[in-house]
């Protein structure tokens, strides 16, 4: 016969019951990847769960009885935890706020917090938070989002290509082919008083059309990584000495006036390919769109740990709402010279290429009619490893 336990008995085993339970629910939340926070309407936390030193380095003691929103939360997120601690509070839960948390080590470590509103239960008095290490996702996300923005780019700078090649590298090939139809016509017809003419339309397309051939080549292979980049100890006034003597030509041929203000040697540090490119481009332009007998003037500045280089001319300028386009790949921004000269835009964003893949920086002061001033920074010394 079955003997009924006694009342003692019964008592005790509930008691064990009961213990077992709470040691397996402080193990449970323990080894938990969230962590439980409780924390009062003030932003105070009087208890944070063991899991907290996986995720963010610190142990229970140094989390708790401190105002964690000022002390713990990233500035910038601040006011958005206030807002949501709000939100529980008035409307009993809250489906999710994110934010960083300083870790122990400096960093940061996105976290995800749910919670309710127990500040009227008796037994917890408090706001119950359950928090979550979301950091791997958020730099998915940001994978995602830049990943995002190189495809934009590229479509863009496909585009680019596209308008390029059917259009602008067209275009002086047409000049080439018909002014030489022309040229043989009328030496067929010995008509010779227009073949100077002729000679000099077919020798300006042929230099725009391989001066543009040459920048989408360095494009193509800038976008594609394939470029060198090859930084060496360089002699800044010789080079941009050298660019200004290929270029005297073309100035002489508008009766503009090339000066350089640098001094006679000016170390720095880079690939002098990609450096004469950035000068060709910009001297170049500013031959372009200054007005005959105008002036260009390149000058340079140091400081202590960068050469400053300036292109100014005194031509048409360009429209303040215009500038911000002229880096844009996705924003197909040229006008004409003052000799009806054709561009693409395309120099300007090889140059703002090869400036940044030097640690550097392009930057550009205009005013319409009144001309422009390009610069742009090289390192004094290597950087690069």
């Amino acid at each position: 016969m079955r003997v009924k336990p006694s009342y003692q008995q019964l008592e005790k085993q509930i008691e064990q019951l009961t213990k077992g339970s709470e040691q397996k629910l402080r193990q449970l939340i323990k080894n938990s990847f969230d962590m439980i926070v409780l924390i009062d309407s003030n932003g105070i936390q009087h208890y944070v769960s063991e899991s907290c030193e996986k995720t963010l380095g610190y142990r229970p003691e140094e989390l708790i009885h401190i105002p964690v929103i000022e002390q713990m939360i990233h500035p910038d997120d601040q006011q958005s935890a206030k807002t949501g601690l709000t939100d529980i509070i008035e409307n009993s839960k809250n489906g999710g706020v994110q934010y960083r948390h300083r870790h122990k080590n400096g960093g940061w470590v996105y976290l995800e917090a749910f919670g309710t509103n127990q500040i009227n239960n008796p037994y917890v008095q408090s706001i119950v938070l359950n928090v979550r290490d979301i950091t791997e996702r958020k730099n998915a996300e940001k994978a995602l989002q830049k990943s995002k923005l190189r495809l934009s780019e590229l479509n863009a700078t496909k585009d680019r290509f596209f308008s390029i090649i059917g259009h602008d590298l067209k275009n002086p090939f047409n000049s080439i082919i018909g002014f030489s139809d022309l040229l043989v016509e009328e030496i067929q017809n010995k008509n010779y008083e227009e073949l100077e003419n002729y000679a000099k339309i077919i020798h300006d397309s042929s230099k725009r059309a391989l001066d543009l051939l040459s920048n989408l080549l360095d494009w193509a292979q800038a976008q594609s990584g394939k470029i060198q980049f090859q930084p060496n100890k360089i002699d800044a006034a010789l080079l941009i000495h050298e660019v200004t003597e290929l270029l005297n030509d073309s100035a002489k041929q508008k009766s503009i006036t090339i000066s350089i203000n640098t001094p006679p040697s000016l170390p720095a540090f880079g690939d002098r390919l990609m450096i004469n490119t950035i000068l060709r481009n910009l001297i170049s332009n500013s031959i372009k769109f200054t007005h005959p007998d105008g002036k260009i003037t390149i000058s340079t500045e140091q400081n202590e740990n960068e050469l400053i280089v300036s292109v100014t001319d005194n031509g048409v300028g360009i429209k303040k709402e215009n500038i911000a386009y002229l880096f844009r790949i996705e924003k197909n921004y040229s006008t004409l010279g003052t000799h009806n000269e054709k561009g693409t835009g395309l120099g300007l964003l090889l140059c703002k290429e090869f400036i940044e893949m030097h640690g550097g920086r392009i930057w550009v002061d205009c005013m319409e009619h009144n001309g422009c001033t390009f610069k742009f920074t090289l390192p004094i010394q290597q950087q690069f490893t």
